[in-house]
């Protein structure tokens, strides 16, 4: 039996969807709170415990022999104690469960390719400082992998780590449904001309990865997930514009004022008269604006992964997603 933590999340989801259809027996974790939508029309058992409550954990993994870890609090807004609350003590909690349980064997772990922070081209899985992350998101989940390593070798347990690019595809509420939105109102800026270069990464070459790490059961260490495709956002929101049948109509705005603007906005929305998340983030400016793009040679060579690179077809099915529920 395998377990997706964070099953109802749009990477969750779409990993648990894509076990169920190959005939893998498969169940999800969830808190009580969740929002199921995403998993309607799947026979699948659910689960239901909260990652940060230890005692919650107790039975939730009976049965099971691996677990997917998707569930973590990826947002660029938050506070430090939060990000390591949920991605690192999470992680410590579902490894300790994992161990008492007595069934779990391996744990496959999604993390991040941010770890290995921003202004790189092919970048590998040994390019990693602590000390060049400028954003708690990142430190957390570079700390969650740490603690997994520790204490998946203190237990015994296989570990394999996945570090997925920026993810995207149909099902995805929170970048692609806003950024396709924007782009069809003329609305998206583009930082500097776009000129930055991002590592795309489609749901279903996800999906495909993460078969692989299931399949490869003695296998451990750490692989960046892309698509294997080289591409700056200019196109990249260019392609969007075209499957929408819109004009590449974009603001440019440059670099060098776009950053202290988000950083006042930040200080500004971290007042108590500010409530919810700020329109623009120190994050969201750096990524666009700065090269982030990874390698996935190794994936390549220890796991067999062979992305699906049709970006065009990848940018209309999401975009055919898009249409289809913006109605």
């Amino acid at each position: 039996m395998i377990l997706v933590t964070g099953a109802n999340g749009f990477v969750g989801a779409a990993i648990t969807r894509s076990l169920l259809e190959h005939g893998r027996e498969a169940c999800g974790l969830v808190r009580l709170s969740s929002d199921l939508k995403r998993l309607e029309g799947l026979d699948i058992s659910l689960r239901y415990a909260d990652l940060v409550d230890r005692k919650s954990l107790e039975g939730a993994l009976e049965g099971c022999e691996t677990i997917i870890h998707c569930a973590a609090r990826a947002s660029d807004w938050g506070s430090r104690a939060e990000f390591h609350r949920v991605n690192v003590g999470g992680m410590e909690n579902l490894i300790e469960a994992a161990h008492r349980s007595g069934t779990v064997r391996r744990i496959i772990h999604l993390s991040t390719a941010n770890v290995a922070g921003q202004g790189s081209r092919d970048a590998t899985e040994d390019d990693v400082s602590r000390e060049r992350l400028r954003f708690d998101y990142s430190r957390s989940k570079l700390d969650a992998e740490a603690a997994a390593q520790r204490l998946c070798a203190d237990h015994g347990l296989g570990l394999a780590i996945l570090r997925p690019a920026a993810v995207y595809g149909p099902g995805d509420w929170k970048w692609s449904y806003r950024m396709i939105e924007a782009i069809e109102l003329g609305r998206w800026p583009l930082v500097s001309g776009g000129q930055a270069i991002l590592s795309p990464l489609y749901i279903d070459n996800l999906c495909r990865a993460v078969a692989l790490a299931i399949d490869h059961r003695d296998s451990e260490g750490i692989w960046n997930i892309t698509d294997g495709v080289t591409v700056d956002w200019r196109e990249f929101s260019g392609m969007i514009a075209d499957h929408l049948g819109v004009s590449r109509r974009f603001r440019s705005v440059p670099y060098a004022l776009a950053l202290p603007v988000s950083q006042m906005v930040e200080m500004l929305y971290r007042l108590p008269l500010f409530r919810g998340e700020p329109q623009i983030t120190r994050y969201r400016i750096i990524k666009a604006g700065r090269d982030f793009h990874y390698s996935i040679d190794r994936a390549r060579e220890e796991l067999g992964f062979q992305p699906d690179p049709d970006l065009g077809r990848h940018l209309s099915e999401t975009v055919e997603w898009y249409r289809s529920v913006s109605q």
